[in-house]
């Protein structure tokens, strides 16, 4: 007789008293960490422990949720057939297709189970104010990173190697620990990771060397973010305001609506980039595990970002109501879902089990409230007042993500095959002159933004990879704050020869921690174009006209428009 398999159900708990919400919130990391919350960011700290330090092979182990991702390629929790990946399997994961949000939202819906799970048990440890603890566990959720509203993470993510936390032993007191949240300890490595990772004894983010006495360059990680900031956030705003359908929402390919903005996944794509960083010494290049999909989700970072993706579908579902789940092709090919099948939102998203004979699908996940969490934004609301959810949170997107709504927004269009290089990579724009050094590109005052590809570093052994190498990934980078402070214009007669003139011409590089030909991507193209943009009194966000394409401003260059 087989074994159960574990069903999905999300967390427990009601919502403590004075939030008015159908369920506990999801915090932002960045109030997690913070003093009031002390008691659930110790349950959190040490509950994330626990689940580093279970044997690898356990289930509910950090690595077997993290590899559901990715890499070890195993069968997890009886979901599929038991064929190893020589015999083609393809994995679990649905990027590049329409189910990219709906599929990530049972994934964290597991982790948040488990954690709580663990942290029931740690308060029940606490030998006073035993109710405070018990109920700080169960409204504990796995907390978001909003990176579009404040793109540096804390220190106590990122640099603090030790965190203040009070412990069932510690009398009450905060005590110093080992900060889990640096990096996640291998126990052992497995061997089926790619060649620079097999000698890494632990997650790394802007790794110092190829070596296994490598680092992870806090500083350069900081950089980065902060330089990244402006563009995430300006891409989430036109995202919120600017698309309201589906396939132009979900997921990377191409088809933007018309609209000149970057889909969901596509924004979610850089973030991992910016994470686990890119470096390179002489000719030799090499990332950080969140900058790979075969080995993203085992750094501790993987499920903040991943809970503000899903917060993300949240406020865009709210500001569309109307609109979920349509058809497209199964791009991905994943271990339950042939390649050439037609997906959709009664497709069931393996291997997440809402019952011993079915998984979840995306017309049952709506609704946060049901898995057992909300976010912040909603709290007060009546969900069942459409149009007066629709309109708050509008209102809160604007604030969060919004700005004066300029005449035209000017952006830079990336068009590129995403396996073509057969790793991840980053396409960078500049507008004057670009660093010689390739280390400096990342921090340099004339780079305006970049286009990233999240690519399996075990390409051939991933079904997407192998049958769809000719996918094409599109991505937009704005232009308009470079331009504002450099000509003080966006009128296309300023514009056009501004970036055509020699000194401060629009560019671009590839870039994988060491420069790439631009002859190794013969499939980029870029293109500028400005899409007109108007709002009228009353109306929640700016209405976009029809993009106008100028070629004259890349043609003629290599990776220009053709």
């Amino acid at each position: 007789m087989s074994q159960p398999k574990l069903v999905i159900t999300g967390p427990h708990g009601s919502t403590p008293p004075g939030i008015q919400a159908l369920a506990p919130n999801r915090l932002d990391i960045r109030d997690l960490v913070k003093n009031e919350n002390v008691k659930q960011f110790s349950l959190y700290i040490q509950a994330i422990e626990i689940m580093f330090c279970t044997e690898q092979e356990n289930l509910i182990s950090w690595f077997q949720i993290g590899g559901i991702h990715g890499l070890p390629h195993v069968q997890w929790n009886a979901s599929g057939t038991d064929k190893s990946v020589s015999e083609a399997w393809g994995g679990y994961c649905t990027h590049g297709s329409v189910l990219f949000p709906t599929w990530h939202r049972p994934y964290t819906a597991l982790f948040e189970q488990v954690l709580q799970q663990h942290a029931i048990g740690i308060a029940e440890q606490y030998p006073t104010d035993c109710d405070a603890w018990n109920s700080a566990a169960m409204t504990l959720r796995a907390p978001f990173w909003d990176w579009a509203s404040q793109s540096l993470l804390p220190p106590e993510v990122i640099s603090c190697e030790t965190v203040e936390i009070i412990t069932p032993a510690s009398g009450g007191k905060k005590v110093f620990v080992d900060n889990p949240l640096m990096k996640y300890k291998f126990h052992p490595i497995d061997p089926s990771f790619p060649a620079s990772a097999k000698i890494w004894p632990a997650t790394l983010r802007y790794p110092t060397s190829p070596g296994k006495d490598a680092t992870s360059n806090v500083k350069r990680l900081e950089r980065a973010l902060v330089k990244a900031g402006p563009g995430l956030r300006s891409g989430i705003y036109n995202l919120m305001a600017r698309v309201s359908d589906w396939e132009a929402f979900s997921n990377h390919t191409p088809g933007d609506g018309g609209n000149a903005t970057t889909s969901l996944e596509g924004i979610h794509d850089s973030v991992h980039i910016l994470v686990g960083g890119q470096s390179g010494s002489g000719t030799t290049a090499y990332e950080g595990h969140m900058s790979d999909p075969a080995i993203a989700g085992f750094d501790p970072i993987f499920f903040m970002h991943h809970c503000n993706v899903d917060r993300m579908l949240s406020l865009w579902a709210a500001i569309h109501p109307e609109v979920w789940v349509t058809e497209g092709p199964a791009n991905d090919g994943t271990w339950t879902i042939t390649e050439t099948s037609t997906v959709g939102d009664d497709t069931g998203l393996s291997p997440f089990w809402n019952s011993q004979e079915g998984y979840w699908k995306s017309t049952e996940l709506k609704k946060t409230s049901d898995l057992g969490w909300t976010y912040p934004e909603f709290n007060g609301l009546d969900m069942n007042n459409k149009e007066l959810v629709r309109r708050v949170i509008s209102k809160k997107v604007n604030e969060l993500y919004g700005g004066i709504v300029p005449v035209r927004e000017w952006s830079a269009q990336i068009h590129f095959k995403k396996f073509q290089l057969r790793k991840s990579f980053s396409v960078l724009i500049f507008i004057g002159k670009v660093p010689e050094n390739p280390a400096d590109w990342e921090t340099s005052t004339s780079l305006v933004g970049a286009t990233y590809a999240f690519v399996n570093s075990a390409a051939d052994m991933c079904a997407n990879c192998r049958s769809h190498s000719d996918m094409v990934v599109e991505g937009f980078v704005g232009l308009n704050d470079v331009l504002l402070k450099t000509v003080g214009s966006l009128d296309p007669e300023i514009v056009v020869p501004y970036l055509q003139n020699k000194s401060s011409q629009l560019s671009w590089r590839i870039y994988t921690g060491v420069e790439v030909p631009l002859d190794e991507l013969p499939s980029l193209e870029i293109i500028v174009k400005a899409t007109p943009l108007s709002q009228r009194s009353g109306d929640m966000f700016p209405t976009a006209g029809t993009p106008v394409s100028y070629p004259e401003i890349t043609r003629g260059r290599r990776g220009g428009c053709i």
